[in-house]
């Protein structure tokens, strides 16, 4: 399923999630740069004392650029954005299988426990109700795809959930564990490089002091915003959270051959859901952290 195949407020929860990443990724970057720039000039300025204004303006700029990042809180609204939107999506794959809490006979029934299950998880993440107007605002909650999984025979249900929410979520985390674990890696590689290369430059220094110009500092803050740049993007926490999950989703998938029936398929979509939510929480610990 597509993302305009859920409700709005989950596109609009995943829109306002992405748009806060990216932010706090850019806003980092950007706070880097300064700060290396900064640590660059600070270290030419012994010669040209204009250099000194230059280093001192990019600090400054460095500074201004982080309160504003902690000002808009782009970590926060991220980590809480995404958790409402994948709490959306759990509840309507619950819905669209008819699991609990929306395993009623009666299909009017589900659809009025959905509608205000969504509006209970609006009132709950208020705080970013800024972030979720837009176009989305004005779409369906209850999409004509979800009206028609919710329509389908047992069998098709089943089958599309297979494909299209446990394959689909197993190998999106298997492939995601990798690309943490790989990530970490060479950020690892890299950070252990800018050590080594300040270690010789000191060494330089300790054996030819009269050589000038050894940018010691310049590493020095290289080094410090690799090992943020690590802590902000969690490398090894996410690697270890998604390959779990993923072997999660395969001990759950094995099971799919066994359900014989409408309740045995909700079962089976509860306790995959539920692997899936225990993710979602860490991202609501994330953000209260």
């Amino acid at each position: 399923m597509n993302e305009e195949d859920f409700p709005a407020l989950f596109a609009a929860a995943d829109t306002a999630s992405n748009e806060a990443q990216s932010h706090l990724l850019l806003s980092y970057k950007i706070n880097t740069g300064l700060l290396i720039a900064g640590a660059a000039t600070a270290l030419a300025s012994t010669m040209t004392t204009w250099l000194a204004t230059v280093s001192a303006l990019l600090f400054i700029a460095s500074l201004l650029v982080y309160i504003h990042g902690q000002y808009r809180d782009f970590q926060g609204r991220w980590y809480q954005a995404r958790a409402l939107a994948e709490s959306v999506k759990t509840a309507t794959w619950r819905l669209m299988m008819a699991a609990e809490p929306f395993a009623s006979t009666e299909q009017t029934a589900n659809l009025d426990a959905f509608r205000s299950l969504l509006g209970e998880l609006l009132q709950e993440n208020r705080g970013i109700g800024e972030h979720l107007s837009g176009d989305w605002s004005k779409q369906d909650q209850v999409t004509p795809r979800m009206r028609e999984v919710l329509s389908l025979s047992f069998e098709k249900k089943k089958q599309r959930y297979l494909t299209d929410r446990i394959e689909e979520q197993r190998s999106w985390y298997a492939r995601r564990a990798t690309e943490n674990r790989d990530d970490s890696v060479r950020f690892f590689a890299l950070l252990c490089a800018a050590y080594g290369f300040a270690i010789v430059l000191l060494l330089i220094r300790i054996g030819a002091p009269s050589v000038p110009f050894l940018p010691i500092e310049v590493l020095a803050v290289l080094a410090s915003s690799i090992i943020g740049w690590k802590q902000l993007r969690r490398f090894d926490e996410l690697a270890s959270a998604y390959g779990l999950t993923a072997h999660e989703v395969g001990i759950i998938q094995s099971r799919y051959d066994g359900v014989e029936d409408s309740d045995g398929l909700g079962a089976f979509v509860s306790d995959s859901e539920n692997a899936f939510s225990r993710e979602h929480t860490q991202w609501a610990a994330r953000r209260d952290h």
